[in-house]
């Protein structure tokens, strides 16, 4: 492919445009599960065959097997080519494009936020180090009264800062970094007269804050004495903007469930993950935001708020349902008995009194007339009239008119207040905010382009083995997404060990990857192909691994592939009447 731009340049692009955003602008989507389908706008088609995987940021055609990211998309459904693409979506996320060759404060600027990430995987290895050493034993023992197991905070990658003013830095020095890149990566404080620096995570436990892509984006850090503040967060920098992050979703987004739960802290999201429940996020202890709301939408339809119930809880719960409901997300309440938090409530009463509390969360709307409930006294005239003005106001946003009714006459019931009376003030504000316009939807269109053929399978004499063709292709998604099992069986196959041209590049990729600790991302991935491989390759991503035991499926699956390609020369040998060959191979697949 002939790029004008670096590849650091166009992943950034990439993955600044979500590919759910972006393709809702052409084509009307529902989602199903965890995917959003419609119909292809590259082929005339009655039943929605066409998909798009929020999680790996790729559409795919089952019709017509048009397929790719979402720049292949835009030149697809622009009819533009990749420079233009790329230009496009640069544009759209309000990223400035170096030109010409490449050189000067673009350049630094890539070049800075792969070093940032670099660094924070650095640091997280240390603070990983430290939990486990003799130092971090004050840390461990704060992970056992928290009920946190050693498996839970590994799969967090939990670390522990030392009780030292420069531990860190001289630990990343040694490793040849320096000062003024750690310092961008606000692992370190520089002091007033600035000829010394400190780390800014000292005697903390250390959370990892991770993106979609496996990337250490910051650190969310919680003293173990009385020292404040209690949670330490990392600054903003080139990588984290703490706003546009979720904590949990790079677990969350793999639920495959159409709810998230939004909770205040990294314990809340640690706790219940630890108990089955993992659709959890945390908001890294900041008000919740547009961006963050937007994140949710991508993965569920319906967002489950389970903050503190005091005050404060109470406000951070009001403001974010209604940024949630903005956004287009249906929004739920979950209030736990006790006033606990959700850390508190697991650990108390278990997983299955828990998910009891989630089945019976209250609606947006009833959860604002149980509050207006409790600051009003409607037995006073005064107030039962401010109580009956708010209400109107909360009943006016519901579009749906059977709902508003069911409403009304519950409360008229409830409070002897007629259900006239409401509905007049209700039609007040309707008249009163009428002419001022509401959001119109996005117009979709259909394109109709030729379909695409389907990629031929290149493996030797064009015999094609349905059952190797499928075991490679479950294997690579498994060595994908799973680095545990990557790192068990990386022996036992390589790359040139699969039997098709495209599964061998792809194997490849994801095996340099890995070996250089970096994360994988299937859009990444695809985006290294052109034309047909493009499809193909998207199309071997749409595999969903549903093992029980991905170490056993990835073990049971080499030996697939082992005796299926020996199988393959077997029916090469005998077409070709090569007695001899024939013989030793027959010998060789009994053994096996």
């Amino acid at each position: 492919m002939a790029q004008f731009y670096p590849e650091e340049v166009i992943q950034e692009v990439r993955a600044a445009n979500d590919i759910v955003d972006i393709v809702s602008e052409y084509v009307k989507l529902k989602r199903v599960g965890n995917r959003f389908t419609g119909l292809c706008p590259f082929h005339k088609e009655k039943t929605p065959s066409f998909t798009v995987s929020p999680d790996k940021q790729l559409y795919y055609c089952f019709g017509c097997g048009a397929g790719g990211t979402v720049v292949q998309f835009i030149m697809a459904i622009e009819r533009i080519d990749f420079i233009e693409a790329i230009k496009l979506l640069a544009e759209r996320a309000k990223i400035r494009l170096p030109e010409g060759d490449y050189r000067g404060d673009e350049a630094k600027r890539f070049e800075k936020k792969q070093l940032i990430l670099k660094i924070n995987t650095e640091a997280a290895r240390f603070f990983y180090r430290c939990l486990h050493s003799q130092e971090g034993e004050n840390g461990r023992k704060y992970l056992r009264k928290r009920m946190i197991n050693p498996k839970t905070a590994t799969s967090f990658g939990l670390g522990y800062a030392p009780d030292s003013w420069d531990a860190l830095i001289q630990y990343l020095k040694e490793k040849g970094y320096a000062i003024q890149d750690i310092l961008d990566a606000g692992l370190i404080i520089e002091n007033k007269n600035k000829n010394t620096y400190y780390d800014r995570f000292r005697n903390r436990i250390m959370f990892p804050i991770i993106d979609l892509r496996g990337n250490v984006i910051g650190f969310g850090g919680r003293v173990l004495d009385d020292s404040l503040p209690k949670y330490l967060n990392s600054p903003e920098t080139v990588v984290f903007n703490k706003s546009r992050t979720l904590y949990g979703l790079n677990f969350a987004k793999n639920a495959n469930k159409n709810e998230l739960i939004i909770v205040e802290g990294y314990m809340d999201v640690i706790s219940l993950h630890q108990n089955g429940i993992i659709n959890t996020v945390a908001s890294l202890g900041t008000a919740f935001t547009h961006e963050q709301a937007k994140l949710i939408k991508k993965f569920c339809q319906e967002a489950i708020i389970a903050y503190d119930s005091d005050a404060a809880g109470q406000a951070a719960t009001l403001r974010g349902m209604d940024i949630l409901t903005e956004e287009g997300c249906r929004v739920k309440i979950l209030s736990l008995s006790e006033g606990k938090d959700p850390d508190e409530f697991i650990r108390a009463k278990g997983a299955e009194k828990f998910e009891k509390a989630i089945r019976e969360s209250k609606s947006l709307i009833e959860y604002k007339i149980n509050l207006l409930k409790a600051k009003y006294d409607i037995n006073d005239i005064v107030q039962k009239v401010d109580f009956v003005t708010e209400l109107a106001n909360i009943f006016a946003k519901i579009d749906n008119a059977v709902e508003r009714d069911a409403y009304i006459q519950k409360i008229s019931e409830e409070t002897k207040i007629s259900s006239q009376a409401i509905l007049a003030e209700i039609k007040k504000i309707i008249s009163k905010n009428a002419g001022k316009g509401n959001k119109s939807l996005k117009n979709t269109r259909e394109i109709v382009l030729e379909p695409v053929a389907t990629v031929k399978n290149s493996s030797e004499n064009n015999i094609v083995n349905t059952r190797l063709i499928n075991a490679e292709r479950m294997l690579i998604n498994v060595l994908c997404y799973d680095k545990f099992v990557f790192n068990k069986v990386r022996e036992l196959i390589r790359p040139d060990d699969f039997s098709d041209d495209l599964h061998v590049k792809i194997a490849t990729i994801i095996y340099a990857l890995r070996e250089k600790d970096e994360a994988v991302d299937p859009a990444q991935i695809v985006s290294r192909f052109e034309g047909e491989e493009i499809k193909t390759a998207t199309s071997i991503f749409q595999i969903e691994p549903n093992f029980e035991d991905n170490l056993k499926a990835a073990v049971e699956l080499i030996e697939t592939i082992n005796k299926e390609k020996n199988m393959q020369k077997i029916k090469i040998s005998l077409k070709e009447g090569n007695v001899e060959k024939l013989h030793t191979l027959l010998i060789e697949y009994k053994q096996k």
